[in-house]
């Protein structure tokens, strides 16, 4: 253990401050974050990793698979990014993309646009489905236009698997028109393009 003093200036009129390494490194093993280790020791997060640089000083690994899954546990129910994850746990992104594929067998980001292309096929507004996955509406707008989801082609498309079934009932072109409430001609051309 390296018991010395790193002396830098703080850019004040006060000079120069000292860190204590060997507080550093008692800090890491206690498993603190680089953010709270500099809180404790009145620097910037920055001046904390290049001191962890310059005395070549790991951070010990703490955190083993079981620590990981039930930090994860209490948190993969959770709408977030993979970022913010990152942000809340303290944990890799390499630990909680492993976690993700170990328990779903897909990374985060799959999960997510699995989710977020079901609401998007649902009958759900662009509003209802940014406040269920906590993302900007206009994020939802934008998928809708790259998975041509909009609502008029998912209008479409729930019309046409109304007319389907209606058919596979056994009912007539006149009968389907009558029960879905749209016009003959409509059934004909929803059924030639299916052909």
């Amino acid at each position: 253990m390296i018991s010395t003093y790193y002396n830098f200036n703080t850019q004040s009129f006060t000079g120069y401050k000292q860190v204590s390494i060997s507080k550093l490194e008692k800090y890491l093993k206690e498993g603190k974050t680089v953010k709270e280790i500099a809180v404790l020791l009145d620097v910037s997060d920055g001046t904390v990793y290049n001191l962890m640089r310059n005395f070549n000083i790991k951070k010990p690994q703490t955190r083993n698979g079981e620590n990981v899954g039930n930090i994860m546990n209490n948190i993969a129910n959770q709408k977030m990014t993979l970022a913010q994850m990152i942000r809340i746990t303290g944990l890799s992104k390499y630990a909680i993309v492993k976690w993700y594929k170990e328990q779903f067998s897909a990374t985060p980001k799959t999960l997510q646009k699995q989710e977020l292309l079901t609401l998007l096929q649902s009958d759900l507004t662009n509003k209802e489905i940014a406040e269920q996955l906590n993302i900007n509406i206009n994020t939802i707008k934008a998928n809708r236009q790259k998975y041509k989801l909009s609502n008029k082609e998912r209008k479409k498309a729930s019309l046409m698997n109304k007319i389907l079934e209606k058919l596979q009932q056994g009912m007539d072109r006149m009968q389907i028109a009558q029960e879905v409430g749209v016009s003959y001609s409509t059934v004909n051309k929803y059924l030639r393009t299916q052909k």
